[in-house]
Protein backbone atom coordinates (compact mmCIF):
# COMPACT_ATOMS: atom_id res chain seq x y z
CA UNK A 1 0.00 0.00 0.00
CA UNK A 2 1.16 3.56 -0.67
CA UNK A 3 0.58 6.71 1.37
CA UNK A 4 -2.93 7.04 -0.08
CA UNK A 5 -3.83 3.49 0.96
CA UNK A 6 -3.80 2.27 -2.65
CA UNK A 7 -2.66 -1.19 -3.59
CA UNK A 8 0.67 -1.21 -5.40
CA UNK A 9 1.71 -3.59 -8.15
CA UNK A 10 5.35 -4.54 -8.69
CA UNK A 11 6.67 -3.26 -12.01
CA UNK A 12 10.45 -3.28 -11.59
CA UNK A 13 12.58 -5.04 -9.00
CA UNK A 14 15.58 -3.30 -7.41
CA UNK A 15 17.88 -5.28 -9.71
CA UNK A 16 15.96 -4.13 -12.80
CA UNK A 17 15.95 -0.51 -11.65
CA UNK A 18 19.71 -0.59 -11.14
CA UNK A 19 20.13 -2.02 -14.63
CA UNK A 20 17.89 0.72 -16.02
CA UNK A 21 19.74 3.58 -14.34
CA UNK A 22 23.20 2.25 -15.24
CA UNK A 23 22.01 1.92 -18.83
CA UNK A 24 20.41 5.37 -18.82
CA UNK A 25 23.41 7.18 -17.32
CA UNK A 26 25.96 5.41 -19.53
CA UNK A 27 23.79 6.09 -22.58
CA UNK A 28 23.55 9.83 -21.81
CA UNK A 29 27.32 10.03 -21.27
CA UNK A 30 27.90 8.15 -24.52
CA UNK A 31 25.68 10.57 -26.44
CA UNK A 32 27.35 13.69 -25.02
CA UNK A 33 30.92 12.43 -25.34
CA UNK A 34 30.28 10.83 -28.73
CA UNK A 35 28.88 13.95 -30.34
CA UNK A 36 31.65 15.93 -28.63
CA UNK A 37 34.13 13.77 -30.53
CA UNK A 38 32.22 14.34 -33.76
CA UNK A 39 31.86 18.09 -33.19
CA UNK A 40 34.91 19.10 -31.11
CA UNK A 41 34.28 22.86 -31.29
CA UNK A 42 30.79 22.76 -29.78
CA UNK A 43 30.04 24.04 -26.29
CA UNK A 44 29.44 20.59 -24.76
CA UNK A 45 32.85 19.38 -25.96
CA UNK A 46 34.84 22.19 -24.35
CA UNK A 47 34.56 20.93 -20.71
CA UNK A 48 36.08 17.61 -21.78
CA UNK A 49 39.28 19.24 -23.02
CA UNK A 50 41.76 20.14 -20.29
CA UNK A 51 44.62 22.39 -21.38
CA UNK A 52 46.28 21.78 -24.73
CA UNK A 53 47.07 18.10 -24.38
CA UNK A 54 44.50 16.31 -22.22
CA UNK A 55 41.37 15.29 -24.11
CA UNK A 56 38.86 13.47 -21.95
CA UNK A 57 36.31 12.88 -24.69
CA UNK A 58 37.68 9.54 -25.87
CA UNK A 59 38.38 8.34 -22.32
CA UNK A 60 34.91 9.25 -21.06
CA UNK A 61 33.29 7.73 -24.15
CA UNK A 62 35.15 4.45 -23.73
CA UNK A 63 34.43 4.20 -20.00
CA UNK A 64 30.73 4.79 -20.64
CA UNK A 65 30.82 2.25 -23.49
CA UNK A 66 32.41 -0.33 -21.18
CA UNK A 67 29.73 0.21 -18.53
CA UNK A 68 26.98 0.10 -21.15
CA UNK A 69 28.35 -3.15 -22.59
CA UNK A 70 28.73 -4.70 -19.13
CA UNK A 71 25.09 -3.87 -18.35
CA UNK A 72 24.02 -5.41 -21.68
CA UNK A 73 25.95 -8.62 -21.01
CA UNK A 74 24.59 -8.82 -17.47
CA UNK A 75 21.07 -8.21 -18.78
CA UNK A 76 21.33 -11.14 -21.19
CA UNK A 77 22.43 -13.38 -18.32
CA UNK A 78 19.61 -12.01 -16.18
CA UNK A 79 17.05 -12.85 -18.86
CA UNK A 80 18.18 -16.45 -19.30
CA UNK A 81 19.46 -17.49 -15.87
CA UNK A 82 16.96 -16.02 -13.39
CA UNK A 83 13.28 -16.81 -12.93
CA UNK A 84 12.33 -13.14 -12.94
CA UNK A 85 14.41 -12.55 -16.07
CA UNK A 86 12.76 -15.42 -17.91
CA UNK A 87 9.37 -14.01 -16.93
CA UNK A 88 10.35 -10.62 -18.36
CA UNK A 89 11.67 -12.17 -21.56
CA UNK A 90 8.45 -14.14 -22.03
CA UNK A 91 6.43 -10.95 -21.60
CA UNK A 92 8.66 -9.02 -24.02
CA UNK A 93 8.33 -11.46 -26.92
CA UNK A 94 6.24 -10.09 -29.75
CA UNK A 95 2.95 -11.90 -30.29
CA UNK A 96 0.17 -11.62 -32.92
CA UNK A 97 -1.98 -9.81 -30.36
CA UNK A 98 0.56 -6.96 -30.26
CA UNK A 99 -0.09 -6.17 -33.91
CA UNK A 100 -3.83 -6.39 -33.32
CA UNK A 101 -3.42 -3.99 -30.40
CA UNK A 102 -1.47 -1.62 -32.62
CA UNK A 103 -4.20 -1.72 -35.25
CA UNK A 104 -6.94 -1.16 -32.67
CA UNK A 105 -5.03 1.69 -30.99
CA UNK A 106 -4.56 3.46 -34.33
CA UNK A 107 -8.28 3.07 -35.07
CA UNK A 108 -9.08 4.33 -31.58
CA UNK A 109 -6.87 7.41 -32.07
CA UNK A 110 -8.62 8.08 -35.39
CA UNK A 111 -12.01 7.88 -33.69
CA UNK A 112 -13.06 4.82 -35.70
CA UNK A 113 -12.94 2.45 -32.73
CA UNK A 114 -14.16 3.45 -29.27
CA UNK A 115 -13.59 0.24 -27.30
CA UNK A 116 -10.39 0.63 -25.21
CA UNK A 117 -7.43 -1.62 -25.91
CA UNK A 118 -6.56 -3.80 -22.91
CA UNK A 119 -2.77 -4.10 -22.67
CA UNK A 120 -1.06 -6.83 -20.70
CA UNK A 121 2.33 -6.58 -18.94
CA UNK A 122 3.91 -4.71 -21.85
CA UNK A 123 2.28 -2.65 -24.57
CA UNK A 124 3.25 -3.13 -28.19
CA UNK A 125 5.21 0.13 -28.24
CA UNK A 126 7.19 -0.89 -25.16
CA UNK A 127 8.11 -4.15 -26.89
CA UNK A 128 9.04 -2.33 -30.11
CA UNK A 129 11.23 0.06 -28.15
CA UNK A 130 12.90 -2.75 -26.22
CA UNK A 131 13.82 -4.77 -29.30
CA UNK A 132 14.96 -1.60 -31.08
CA UNK A 133 17.26 -1.02 -28.10
CA UNK A 134 18.62 -4.57 -28.38
CA UNK A 135 19.25 -4.15 -32.11
CA UNK A 136 20.81 -0.72 -31.64
CA UNK A 137 23.09 -1.98 -28.85
CA UNK A 138 24.39 -4.79 -31.07
CA UNK A 139 25.04 -2.40 -33.96
CA UNK A 140 26.79 0.16 -31.74
CA UNK A 141 28.83 -2.53 -30.00
CA UNK A 142 30.10 -4.12 -33.21
CA UNK A 143 30.90 -0.83 -34.93
CA UNK A 144 32.24 0.77 -31.76
CA UNK A 145 34.66 -2.08 -31.06
CA UNK A 146 35.83 -1.90 -34.68
CA UNK A 147 36.70 1.77 -34.25
CA UNK A 148 38.20 1.33 -30.78
CA UNK A 149 40.49 -1.56 -31.78
CA UNK A 150 41.01 -0.54 -35.40
CA UNK A 151 44.58 -1.83 -35.54
CA UNK A 152 43.37 -5.34 -34.73
CA UNK A 153 40.43 -5.19 -37.13
CA UNK A 154 42.62 -3.84 -39.95
CA UNK A 155 44.62 -7.05 -39.83
CA UNK A 156 41.58 -8.93 -41.07
CA UNK A 157 39.35 -6.32 -42.72
CA UNK A 158 39.90 -3.49 -45.17
CA UNK A 159 39.88 0.23 -44.36
CA UNK A 160 36.61 0.44 -46.28
CA UNK A 161 34.92 -1.62 -43.56
CA UNK A 162 36.06 0.82 -40.86
CA UNK A 163 34.82 3.77 -42.89
CA UNK A 164 31.43 2.09 -43.22
CA UNK A 165 31.43 1.21 -39.51
CA UNK A 166 32.14 4.87 -38.64
CA UNK A 167 29.19 6.06 -40.73
CA UNK A 168 26.85 3.42 -39.28
CA UNK A 169 27.99 4.21 -35.73
CA UNK A 170 27.30 7.91 -36.24
CA UNK A 171 23.85 7.59 -37.78
CA UNK A 172 22.76 4.89 -35.36
CA UNK A 173 23.78 7.27 -32.55
CA UNK A 174 21.51 9.95 -34.01
CA UNK A 175 18.66 7.46 -34.38
CA UNK A 176 19.07 6.15 -30.82
CA UNK A 177 19.24 9.67 -29.36
CA UNK A 178 16.09 10.77 -31.17
CA UNK A 179 14.33 7.55 -30.16
CA UNK A 180 14.99 8.26 -26.49
CA UNK A 181 14.22 11.98 -26.67
CA UNK A 182 11.06 11.70 -28.76
CA UNK A 183 9.68 8.22 -28.09
CA UNK A 184 10.81 7.09 -24.65
CA UNK A 185 10.62 10.49 -22.94
CA UNK A 186 7.11 11.00 -24.31
CA UNK A 187 5.77 7.74 -22.88
CA UNK A 188 7.43 8.09 -19.46
CA UNK A 189 7.08 11.86 -19.02
CA UNK A 190 4.88 13.77 -21.48
CA UNK A 191 2.18 11.13 -21.94
CA UNK A 192 -0.99 12.46 -20.22
CA UNK A 193 -1.47 9.04 -18.60
CA UNK A 194 1.94 9.23 -16.87
CA UNK A 195 2.61 12.99 -16.55
CA UNK A 196 4.63 14.41 -14.84
CA UNK A 197 6.67 11.19 -14.75
CA UNK A 198 6.26 7.44 -14.44
CA UNK A 199 7.47 6.98 -10.86
CA UNK A 200 7.90 3.22 -11.24
CA UNK A 201 11.43 3.92 -12.48
CA UNK A 202 12.18 5.18 -8.95
CA UNK A 203 10.04 3.08 -6.60
CA UNK A 204 9.37 0.05 -8.80
CA UNK A 205 5.57 0.07 -8.41
CA UNK A 206 2.40 1.12 -10.22
CA UNK A 207 -0.79 2.15 -8.44
CA UNK A 208 -4.19 0.63 -9.17
CA UNK A 209 -5.12 3.69 -11.23
CA UNK A 210 -1.89 3.48 -13.23
CA UNK A 211 -2.44 -0.20 -13.89
CA UNK A 212 -6.00 0.53 -14.98
CA UNK A 213 -4.81 3.23 -17.40
CA UNK A 214 -1.74 1.48 -18.80
CA UNK A 215 -2.12 -2.29 -18.28
CA UNK A 216 -5.80 -2.99 -17.75
CA UNK A 217 -5.54 -6.43 -19.34
CA UNK A 218 -2.89 -7.52 -16.83
CA UNK A 219 -4.80 -5.94 -13.95
CA UNK A 220 -7.92 -7.93 -14.82
CA UNK A 221 -5.89 -11.14 -14.88
CA UNK A 222 -4.39 -10.34 -11.46
CA UNK A 223 -7.78 -9.53 -9.93
CA UNK A 224 -9.32 -12.70 -11.39
CA UNK A 225 -6.55 -14.83 -9.87
CA UNK A 226 -6.96 -13.09 -6.52
CA UNK A 227 -10.72 -13.67 -6.67
CA UNK A 228 -10.26 -17.39 -7.41
CA UNK A 229 -7.74 -17.67 -4.58
CA UNK A 230 -10.17 -16.00 -2.18
CA UNK A 231 -12.97 -18.35 -3.19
Amino acid sequence: MDANNQKLYLRWTVNERIQHWLLAISFIVLVISGFALRYPDTWWAIPMVVGDSIDLRSLVHRIAATINTAVAVYHVGYLFFTARGRFQLKQLLLKPEDFRHMRDKILQNLGVKTKPVLFSHYTYWEKFEYWALIWGTIVMLVTGLSLWFENIFLQYLSLFYLDVARVIHYYEAILASLSILVWHFYFVIANPETYPVNFSMFNGYLTHEEMLAEHEGELKSILEKEHKTTI
